[in-house]
């Protein structure tokens, strides 16, 4: 906290950070749900325990868009909260050295509570416009976010014990489970019961990939132009209370558009599997929900789901409005990242790979040519990982799928356009094609895909001397002179992973 701001009014920030590797470090569903449930509540209750000294006529919670805001009307409030949802808070504060007490003593809770979840804090000083308050603080988070170290507390010499999944000093035993563990487990174990949870990935089904291995799939979506929506309501806003209504305002419509889109997605996805695949038990095991804060959404299930997964939700998503008022109106948009991986992987390492994928996904949908009204629209990217020791997604893709003259990945996929060859339904649409074929067919088209261009067609005019006419039954084209990437590619690799059963 700045010293010159200690007597000023501040716009106050408080954000989590690294909430992906507090959910995922370790293959325990009782500890990754338990630190879903922790991730749940912990700011609010923080925030909370920060301001315990005050009396409740000192500071104002509410969140309702319509109710009263009583912070500018009565001196004696000495901090009002604006919104408080998927890890962040945004408050004004009467004086920096408030905020900054309030800060120490939020970081002490997360200590206590999680123990190595992170809070980083950022505040300015209040004027008139909110809108601009809000761009400067964001600002300086940025700012403070990359110039700061990420520390872990470990409390412990390197010679001590250490939890086997996630390399953290061990301080306790398991009685129930038997395993040693360290003090992130122990508070998320005592966050659930354990008897309702599967306790380890290796129970999660798995679908067989041509390669002979098992695969499941971590799935991250992350909504898209919300700080541009942000910025442009309160641009149009009249002052701190108008301003503060519209943020109230569009928090509240991302949390009933995401508990509608969420609850019809997963009752169809249910009646899909009950229907087509197995019973509703078995869905349970199936198909988790590691995570929903926010706009941000994560799963894990067999790898089978999430092609049916995807295809539900988006078609859900279509129509959705973030912001709808005479002056300006934004519709709702996700883009998201699939890592189909091994039982092999830890949790954090393919939620790690699915972020880069949701991130290759975003880059995408942000170019100009791929804009939606000036917005960032439905991309979905996704990445087959059969190793652990896989390298980085853009160094992966260089190293494999250039071929011969030829890029073989056509990813990421949009939803939009239905003409475009990168549209996600006529990647389904290939897939079911290829699904008619002889496996022995797909496996070399796959392969010779690799072999470049030259080779790709010298294989298609020997399949139809041999009676297989592949430009007939496929068509055309099988590759895309404006990308010079392999059309066919990308259905062949994630064919195994799309039940027959699906209609598109």
């Amino acid at each position: 906290m700045d010293q010159s701001l200690m007597d000023k009014e501040v716009l106050c920030i408080l954000d989590t950070r690294r909430i992906q590797r507090f959910l995922s470090c370790n293959n325990s569903f009782v500890d990754v749900m338990g630190a879903s449930l922790i991730m749940a509540n912990i700011l609010d209750d923080a925030i909370h325990f920060a301001l315990k000294d005050l009396s409740a006529e000192e500071y104002d919670f509410g969140d309702d868009p319509d109710a009263p805001i009583p912070y500018f009307d009565d001196p004696k409030i000495k901090v009002q909260q604006i919104i408080c949802s998927a890890g962040n808070s945004l408050l004004i504060v009467r004086t920096g050295a408030l905020a900054k007490q309030m800060i120490r003593k939020v970081s002490r809770y997360y200590l206590d509570h999680a123990y190595s979840l992170n809070v980083v804090a950022a505040a300015v000083e209040k004027t008139d416009n909110l809108g601009d308050d809000t761009f400067n603080l964001y600002k300086k988070l940025d700012k403070i976010k990359a110039s700061s170290y990420t520390i872990e507390p470990q409390d412990a010499l390197p010679v001590v014990m250490r939890e086997n999944r996630t390399g953290f000093p061990a301080i306790t035993k398991d009685e129930q489970l038997g395993d040693y563990i360290s003090r992130t487990s122990e508070l998320c174990r005592q966050k659930i019961n354990r008897q309702e949870k599967i306790s380890r990935i290796e129970e999660l089904p798995a679908t067989r990939h041509f390669d002979n291995r098992d695969y499941w799939a971590a799935v991250h979506l992350d909504g898209n132009n919300l700080g541009n929506t942000i910025g442009n309501v309160l641009r149009k806003s009249n002052g701190y209370v108008e301003g503060i209504r519209a943020r109230r305002k569009i928090n509240r419509n991302i949390i009933e558009i995401y508990k509608r889109l969420i609850s019809r997605t997963m009752a169809e996805l249910e009646n899909f599997y009950v229907t087509h695949i197995g019973n509703a038990e078995d869905f349970s095991r199936a198909f988790h929900t590691v995570h929903q804060g926010g706009d941000d959404l994560n799963y894990i299930s067999d790898a089978s789901l999430i092609i049916p997964f995807l295809n539900i939700f988006y078609k859900n998503l279509q129509g959705e409005i973030l912001w709808d008022t005479p002056a300006l109106k934004i519709p709702l948009y996700i883009c998201g990242g699939v890592a189909f991986v091994t039982k092999d992987f830890e949790f954090h390492t393919a939620y790690s790979f699915a972020e880069e994928c949701a991130k290759s996904a975003k880059t995408t949908a942000k170019q100009t040519k791929n804009l939606k009204n000036g917005f960032a629209g439905n991309w979905i990217d996704f990445q087959i990982f059969p190793t652990p020791n896989t390298q980085k997604l853009p160094l992966l893709r260089e190293k494999v799928y250039h071929a011969g003259g030829l890029r073989l990945d056509l990813r990421p996929y949009c939803f939009e356009d239905e003409d475009s060859a990168r549209n996600f339904r006529t990647l389904l649409q290939r897939v079911k094609i290829l699904q008619q074929l002889p496996p022995r067919q797909v496996n070399a088209l796959r392969f010779l895909c690799g072999m470049g261009k030259q080779e790709l067609y010298k294989w298609i005019e020997l399949q139809k001397q041999r009676g297989l006419d592949l430009k007939a039954t496929l068509g055309e084209p099988f590759h895309h002179d404006e990308f010079d990437y392999a059309t066919w590619f990308d259905a062949a690799e994630i064919m195994d992973f799309v039940p027959a059963e699906l209609e598109v």
